[in-house]
């Protein structure tokens, strides 16, 4: 990611220009929201070697003791334990022995991560989901209202069967795009899951920010507050909302899906 481009990944502009002597690649411009670049030494880096779009991009592994190369450390609304931060390069000389694979092909080494990354989000999605629906039940069984349980509330009862619900049928989607990646090789999960799973994603962190409001609302202020019986969906809440940007967001994910649809849809299917 960078600070002008972030899923539209083709279009990325740090550059990295062979030098007269061919032995080094010179690298300028930035990236943006990097997890845990406060406490790397290495960074697997995708750079403009050549023209525009996805053709013209390579990856270098740039060292965090290069000359040129700065990192700050990002304030972010959560997840503080990530790390995230903000990389400039100025006119860092990076070996080419430190080029991954083939230049031009980079694209191609992302797009193979791709798929493995978001379902790992949706892993993550699903599991802090799972967080909520237990502290709300923990909660709802002790705090009482109007002289009777929160439990007893048919409105708090409907909240929490719609959260299980959803959670239950994301967890068995990603048990079934888990199982298929597992019987496939990378080539064939891109050709035939790269939209299920970018679905799955969408329908993983939108769950999660259902879940999150829910939570919210069963809490109270409780759910609003740092630290106390409400922390752990206070925490959420303020972290959640990166996992439905990072690794694509929502809009480009169920845009993907639909778009990987119809290339597999069959032409000659009419009504």
């Amino acid at each position: 990611t960078e600070p002008a481009v972030g899923s539209d990944v083709a279009n990325l502009e740090t550059t990295a220009t062979l030098s007269p002597d061919g032995k080094h690649y010179i690298v300028n411009g930035s990236k943006k929201w990097i997890t845990g670049g406060v406490w790397s030494d290495y960074f697997t880096t995708a750079v403009r070697t050549s023209g525009p779009g996805m053709s013209g991009i390579s990856l270098l592994v740039i060292e965090r003791n290069m000359p040129g190369f700065s990192i700050k450390k990002m304030t972010t609304s959560g997840g503080h334990q990530t790390g995230t931060s903000f990389l400039i390069f100025e006119n860092v000389e990076v070996p080419v022995e430190n080029l991954i694979g083939k230049e031009g092909k980079g694209f191609k080494y992302i797009m193979t991560n791709f798929n493995t990354e978001r379902l790992g989000i949706c892993v993550q999605a699903c599991a802090l989901s799972r967080v909520l629906i237990s502290e709300c039940m923990k909660f709802v069984n002790k705090r009482k209202t109007f002289g009777k349980k929160l439990m007893d509330h048919a409105v708090i009862r409907n909240k929490l069967a719609h959260m299980i619900r959803q959670v239950e049928a994301t967890q068995a989607w990603i048990e079934s795009v888990a199982h298929q990646m597992n019987q496939m090789s990378l080539k064939e999960q891109a050709e035939h899951l790269a939209g299920n799973i970018a679905l799955l994603k969408a329908q993983c962190t939108v769950t999660l920010d259902f879940c999150t409001r829910e939570a919210i609302q069963v809490f109270g202020g409780l759910g609003y507050t740092r630290g106390g019986q409400g922390e752990k969906v206070e925490r959420i809440f303020r972290g959640a909302k990166v996992l439905s940007i990072l690794g694509g967001s929502e809009e480009i994910m169920i845009d993907l899906g639909v778009r990987q649809a119809q290339r597999r849809y069959p032409k000659s299917a009419k009504l």
